[in-house]
């Protein structure tokens, strides 16, 4: 037990501490300790720090235990040559009824270093390959340069109300390298502001599904499909008012990661995201008034036009989906029963006669889009050769016979000189073997048929119709 003294107790050299039976191995009840530059002290076992016990360290303290402080300086004072803590235990637990300052943080080993109480940083952070578990409490880096964090594979992890926060002062990419342990997961975030003015953001991982905080995933603007169930962020800016570049990474194998939403008030809403390798970016952003943001899928909305709406049986019509945002794969139900997954054009034939409805879709979230098509059956115009229009009631007229539809027919009869004798346009025009109200002699005539089939095609027919009384 370290005693309680007026002036400081200076540490030149390096002092051991020998492992006790029972923790904590030291117990400061008051004293204020210096170390010197280039000293060490190494603690194999805990430390408590009562309060008025300070440590003034210019040197490297290596501490394999908890530690405890109650000290409202913060255990470690500042001073004008920064020193280091390094936790080289197994599972250690920072606690006390008062915040922990140090100048460099370093973490050895892979097992967690956890926080319940509030962890200030000047100098450096030093993960290494350790997680940095602070619960519900802040880890704070207080040192603005974009390097102040380091690490191996190691992270930082939080529950709800907990974050680690960085202090910014450049337009430059400031590292979060947050995760969580229970799953493991890595998921960081950098934020790049916008100017040089002092900043101060907070980051976390919120590895749990957002229903689990209160945020309900199907609680969605009509644009958004779902929203990543494994995992969210909490972003929030806390000093500064400068807009900020926000990236977010993923893992490809996470079932979620479309662009970016964020929780607004009551419903996850779509941002202005834009992509990026393994993730998605939010530039010159400003909103942190609802700071949780997700990995989404965006509903696609649709749209489907066909070449043409009626068709003959065996004659093609092209279907064309697009969407927005873009699809390169969509599902087609033809409404004959016939399906497919492909692009977004298709050429197809119906067989059948019949009303179609097709109806399109883009996995994995989209709107339905549906278009109706009638198919009739071919077009067949047959031209009588001859007819007898003598007041007996049979065969009195001449037409052309239309079966199925077309889109236009026009005729011409002419005598044997070539006179225009009568014409017509129109499936249900008629020759009733007159030209002036005068009938004309027997005899044979010239027929010209002309019609523009429903499939675009020309039809074109001349022969000759003999008239008899």
């Amino acid at each position: 037990m370290l005693p309680r003294g007026i002036g400081p107790l200076w540490l030149s050299a390096a002092l051991l501490c020998l492992k006790a039976q029972t923790p904590p191995l030291a117990v400061n009840t008051g004293t204020v300790l210096a170390l010197e530059p280039g000293g060490i002290v190494w603690c194999a076992g805990g430390w408590q720090n009562n309060p008025g016990g300070s440590f003034i360290n210019q040197g490297t303290v290596y501490i394999t235990g908890d530690i405890r402080n109650d000290d409202p300086n913060g255990f470690f004072a500042p001073s004008a040559s920064p020193g280091t803590l390094v936790l080289n235990g197994l599972i250690q637990t920072l606690s006390g009824q008062a915040p922990i300052r140090t100048d460099t943080l370093r973490l050895l080993g892979r097992e967690p270093k956890i926080l319940a109480t509030t962890l200030y940083i000047d100098q450096v952070l030093d993960l290494g390959e350790a997680e940095l578990r602070t619960q519900a409490h802040t880890a704070s880096v207080r040192n603005p340069d974009p390097a102040a964090i380091r690490r191996q594979s190691g992270f930082v992890s939080s529950e709800a109300g907990g974050a680690l926060e960085r202090r910014t002062d450049r337009s430059a990419i400031y590292l979060f390298p947050v995760g969580g342990h229970t799953p493991l997961r890595y998921r960081p975030v950098e934020i790049t502001p916008t100017s040089a003015a002092p900043h101060r953001f907070a980051v976390r991982l919120a590895n749990v599904d957002p229903n689990a905080e209160g945020r309900p995933r199907d609680q969605l603007h009509p644009d958004l499909c779902q929203i990543n169930s494994l995992y969210h962020h909490y972003v929030n800016r806390i000093e500064g008012t400068s807009a900020a570049e926000l990236r977010f990474y993923y893992e490809p194998g996470d079932p979620v990661i479309g662009p970016i939403a964020q929780w607004k008030t009551v419903l996850w809403t779509p941002t202005s995201a834009t992509d990026i390798p393994n993730g998605w970016r939010l530039v010159g952003w400003n909103d942190f008034q609802d700071p949780y943001f997700a990995f989404s899928e965006r509903r696609l909305r649709l749209s489907l036009t066909a070449s043409r709406e009626t068709i003959e049986v065996g004659a093609p019509v092209t279907l064309t989906a697009s969407s927005q945002p873009s699809s390169a794969t969509y599902q087609w139900d033809f409404g004959d029963g016939t399906t497919l997954t492909g692009s977004g054009t298709q050429n197809y034939t119906y067989t059948t006669p019949g009303i179609y409805t097709v109806q399109v879709s883009a996995p994995p979230c989209s709107d339905t889009a549906r278009r109706q098509i009638v198919v009739r059956s071919p077009s067949q115009i047959l031209i009588p050769t001859a007819f007898t229009p003598n007041g007996d009631g049979i065969n009195e007229f001449w037409q052309p016979l239309v079966q199925g539809e077309v889109r236009r027919l026009q005729w011409w009869i002419y005598d044997r000189w070539g006179t225009t004798v009568a014409q017509g346009e129109g499936r249900t025009t008629r020759w009733d073997g007159r030209k002036n109200g005068q009938p004309c002699p027997e005899g044979v005539y010239v027929y010209v048929v002309e019609a523009i089939l429903l499939d675009g095609e020309t039809f074109r027919r001349s022969g000759t119709l003999t008239l008899l009384r």
